[in-house]
């Protein structure tokens, strides 16, 4: 997989830190070259996250998204990860192209217009269905929401995701990558 250096450095920082740190939850390596590529097979302008944590998921993104010429709107309630997640950003030299939200992603996914792309649920279990039901509605026909953990977290996300199985609107299957994802796409 051929990145800048910036942000192939970045990557690589955060992927050794995660060795260090009890509260770094981010998706495995593997994990972010699926969302990377997804992003470009959609030429994804506008990506949706919630739940930043230290930015790494955000790297594959904005590489995407530097290609695409398209903004990453990221959401985390923390704000030790928020700091740390915009100075990676900018390290990066993906500043201008990820948008930083410190706060709870149930008052400020309503204030992100769409239409959106591609929306990526890493936070809250419990909240993952108002998260979905916020986002849907911005989600344009043949885009899609992604939420981690489908397999690593199957029996908590069992009910949101036999929920999301039985949409008419949608087609959702999981992935078993990393730590699993839970792809919904938008069909109508």
């Amino acid at each position: 997989m051929q990145f800048e250096t910036d942000i192939l450095r970045s990557i690589d920082e955060l992927d050794q830190a995660r060795k260090n740190r009890d509260d770094h939850w981010q998706i495995p390596r593997v994990e972010g070259e699926l969302l990377h590529h997804i992003a470009l097979a959609a030429n994804a302008k506008l990506i949706v996250e919630v739940g930043t944590s230290y930015g790494f998921s955000g790297l594959f993104w904005g590489a995407a998204l530097k290609r695409t010429g398209g903004k990453l709107h990221t959401i985390d309630v923390s704000q030790k990860k928020y700091d740390s997640s915009r100075a990676t950003f900018a390290q990066a030299g993906l500043a201008n192209v990820v948008v930083n939200h410190l706060g709870d992603a149930k008052d400020l996914l309503p204030t992100i217009p769409g239409p959106i792309d591609l929306a990526f649920i890493d936070a809250d279990k419990p909240a993952c269905r108002a998260y979905f039901d916020t986002l849907w509605p911005k989600i344009r026909v043949g885009g899609a929401i992604i939420t981690d953990n489908a397999t690593t977290h199957r029996s908590e996300l069992a009910p949101y995701i036999q929920y999301l199985r039985e949409r008419t609107d949608a087609t959702s299957v999981e992935v078993a990558l990393g730590n699993g994802i839970e792809w919904t796409i938008k069909t109508r």
